[in-house]
């Protein structure tokens, strides 16, 4: 999990890390001493486009442990819903920062994509700037759909590699859905979809003026190097926003702003947390919702969010939520939004989340689908008694998971309010 002091802006329904190049390979190597996986994506307006018609692709992203912004465009509508973001993250300026850091650190880079050819002149570059630069292992599978490409061969060769970096160029949104696809098998801390960067990098493609990279005027020059393709590419995006936009900054700013000092209550309900947000979502108010929801995610509980006093949410606020979701739905805990007000729905609708969260019009309800989904984890552990008595075999059973079983139902036993706890939920600790 990245660091509490960085946030996230959702900008048409994809939290984009709100980070300098500086914080953002800060961040990378706090991820490689962390170890495990991580993914970061260096998502553009092309992104946003594919994700508003891929409910796939948009699951995909929000997973993605840090988004930033590779195109001046999405720093452009961060300025317009009023949150805006840093800076442009490029994903060609990080991989040369990357190599820099790496050929320091003694990091191993593995290239995964493009063709043979621009991957080897890609590699040659980076060693001739960074002569102490490691590239560990390189390969360029044929250029096939997901669904043919021997994945076994792909993961074989990385791990034999043993990177800390592993730069994949299959474009998107097939570099995403490789990543999300084997994170659970890549023993990689870092994986980066770096799309056309390896082509840049091997010079096949130049780069535009620094001028017209200041002032978002890079896909021009592209376009002008690439017609047939990417003409009517960012035709398609800039409909896109024209389409979808202007109303997620319309319903952004039609929201009613409350008076009161905004305030967050915790109770705890079992095995989840009831948290209700009262006033506006900003300022200290989000930042200590996070820090409850943090502790919360990290206990491995549920969480209910009671809404319905709860005023403004900006879209740091919705990136927030977004970060959170992810986070939950990777730990198997559900994170409940309930009695949204219609403002928040208007948010939700036009910012591409509708369809995200899991939503209810009553706490009680979302308290009694938690308590359900409770039930049915305890019962996974406890297999029939005639099991043992036909089997007679020994059940290997993991340590911290009867743990867990054991916390979630003294959770119950000891919740403080036993009228919000469900009658179906109360029976399991009896």
């Amino acid at each position: 999990m990245l660091s509490s002091s960085c946030t996230t802006v959702a900008v048409l329904g994809i939290p984009f890390h709100n980070v300098t190049m500086d914080e953002t390979v800060t961040l990378i190597e706090e991820q490689i001493r962390e170890g495990g996986f991580h993914q970061v994506a260096t998502a553009n307006v092309d992104f946003l486009k594919n994700a508003i018609h891929d409910q796939r692709l948009r699951d995909t992203l929000c997973s993605c442990d840090m988004i930033v912004p590779d195109g001046m465009p999405v720093v452009w509508m961060s300025r317009l819903i009023g949150t805006p973001l840093k800076e442009r993250v490029s994903g060609v300026d990080l991989v040369e920062r990357l190599a820099e850091v790496s050929a320091r650190r003694g990091y191993g880079i593995f290239l995964l994509g493009a063709s043979e050819n621009h991957s080897q002149r890609a590699a040659k570059v980076l060693q001739q700037r960074f002569p102490e630069l490691r590239i560990v292992g390189r390969y360029s599978p044929e250029a096939q759909p997901l669904e043919k490409m021997d994945h076994e061969e792909i993961l074989r060769r990385i791990e034999e590699a043993e990177p800390e970096i592993l730069l994949v160029a299959f474009g998107n949104p097939k570099q995403e859905e490789w990543l999300a696809m084997h994170r659970d098998r890549l023993k990689v801390p870092v994986c980066i979809g770096v799309g056309g960067t390896l082509d840049m990098l091997s010079g096949t493609m130049h780069r535009a003026p620094v001028w017209m990279q200041r002032n978002g005027l890079e896909w021009l020059h592209r376009t002008w190097q690439e017609p047939r393709r990417l003409a009517a590419r960012y035709l398609a995006d800039a409909f896109c926003l024209l389409r979808h936009l202007p109303g997620y900054i319309a319903a952004t700013l039609a929201q009613p702003r409350r008076i009161a000092e905004p305030s967050i209550v915790v109770q705890q309900v079992g095995n989840t947390k009831l948290i209700s947000m009262i006033g506006d979502l900003t300022g200290a108010a989000l930042q200590e919702f996070n820090i409850y929801s943090r502790e919360a995610c990290l206990e491995g509980m549920n969480i209910v969010l009671d809404m319905s006093q709860t005023g403004y949410m900006g879209p740091e606020s919705l990136g927030s939520l977004v970060y959170l979701e992810s986070r939950m739905r990777r730990r198997r805990e559900q994170l409940w939004l309930a009695e949204l007000p219609a403002h928040l729905g208007r948010i939700l609708r036009t910012g591409q989340l509708h369809n995200y969260f899991m939503t209810t019009t009553m706490v009680s309800d979302a308290l009694y689908r938690t308590a359900k989904a409770e039930q049915r984890l305890l019962a996974s552990f406890t297999p029939p008694l005639g099991q043992f008595r036909k089997e007679m075999a020994y059940v290997d059973v993991r340590t911290e998971l009867l743990q867990d079983v054991c916390r979630r139902i003294v959770a119950v036993t000891e919740t403080e309010d036993t009228t919000l706890v469900p009658a179906a939920f109360a029976s399991v600790g009896r």
